[in-house]
């Protein structure tokens, strides 16, 4: 792996919406194990994921596994890079002290771009020219998608901020809503966020309209295949799948809050949330991949189904990885 050239060369000592974390700096991830539930890490059943600790009591928020590289932001403006092979070393941060909330990531060594955005209302872009930084004057962004640097979405508290390969720009949305995700592809997209709510965005109208929904949970990530093969995931373990004509909700068999997808394929759909769950969706059913760990996790991305990173609570990382991935 080629490491970018903002890399510091010494490690640090430490380096919703999520929920904020409450860290004490020592000892085991106790602060926002949701204990409220019987559901819990899969402990007692053999790990399938690969654990890494990256040397950091942050909560990691965000992550994007290039093929080459793994990279992964959280709070205080943390940000690593490493994998499975490689040291994890910490990244020169574009701000810091800034909760980094997010990341979307596309290419790799000298064709790498990074979208992080966070607290504040600020967007960050790493090319190979470096670090830029772009104060939008709004409340935080949650997220951050989209199919490539000239078609993003940033959405959260303050609405939805559309790049089309030029400045960002506000986008008018149907009623007061507070968003958590989005996933898009070219100018079509879907986000989600408190109470059920799920907003569409038409390419051709530019114009966002809400969708039923079959939930009153708050939806804390969307991801896909394909417009027509959309999963939302929640709280109380909710799950919601698109088919291109409505949303129906799907059984998970957890209760606890899921925080992040990753959707590779229709039949290899990724969810991960508290206390360690990992949960794949094979085509037919939810099943469990157990992760070993407690802590929470907020974050997936992966170079195919095979590949699969998580991150979360206190620096972890885990890796998911099937013969050939």
């Amino acid at each position: 792996m080629k490491l970018p050239t903002f890399l510091l060369l010494l490690p640090v000592l430490a380096c919703t919406p999520k929920p904020a974390v409450t860290d004490t700096g020592e000892g085991e991830d106790t602060s926002s194990v949701d204990s409220s539930t019987n559901d819990s890490a899969d402990t007692d059943e053999t790990p399938v994921w690969r654990e890494f600790r990256l040397g950091t009591s942050a909560t990691l928020q965000g992550v994007y596994a290039s093929g080459q590289g793994v990279y992964a932001v959280g709070t205080d403006g943390h940000a690593f890079v490493g994998g499975a092979n490689d040291p994890w070393v910490p990244m020169d941060p574009p701000v810091g002290g800034v909760n980094l909330t997010d990341l979307w990531g596309q290419g790799a060594d000298d064709t790498l771009v990074l979208q992080v955005p966070g607290a504040e209302g600020l967007i960050s872009t790493y090319t190979a020219s470096g670090w830029t930084v772009e104060d939008l004057g709004t409340a935080n962004h949650e997220a951050i998608g989209g199919s490539g640097p000239g078609a993003l979405f940033a959405v959260g508290f303050g609405g939805v901020f559309y790049n089309g390969g030029g400045a960002w720009t506000f986008e008018t949305l149907p009623g007061n809503v507070r968003l958590n995700d989005v996933y898009a592809v070219g100018g079509s997209a879907f986000a989600v966020g408190e109470a059920g709510v799920i907003l569409r965005r038409d390419e051709t109208t530019s114009a966002w309209v809400a969708m039923e929904s079959p939930t009153l949970a708050d939806l804390n990530a969307v991801a896909g295949s394909s417009l027509t093969d959309v999963w939302a995931v929640g709280a109380d373990g909710v799950a919601l799948r698109y088919d291109g004509t409505a949303w129906t909700q799907v059984d998970t068999g957890q209760t606890v809050p899921l925080w992040a997808l990753f959707a590779p394929t229709s039949d290899a759909v990724f969810a991960v949330g508290n206390n360690g769950v990992a949960i794949r969706w094979n085509g037919e059913v939810w099943e469990s991949l157990p992760t070993g760990v407690a802590n929470n996790l907020y974050a997936l991305h992966g170079v195919s189904a095979a590949n699969v990173w998580a991150v979360g609570n206190r620096g972890t990382a885990l890796q998911f990885k099937q013969t050939g991935g």
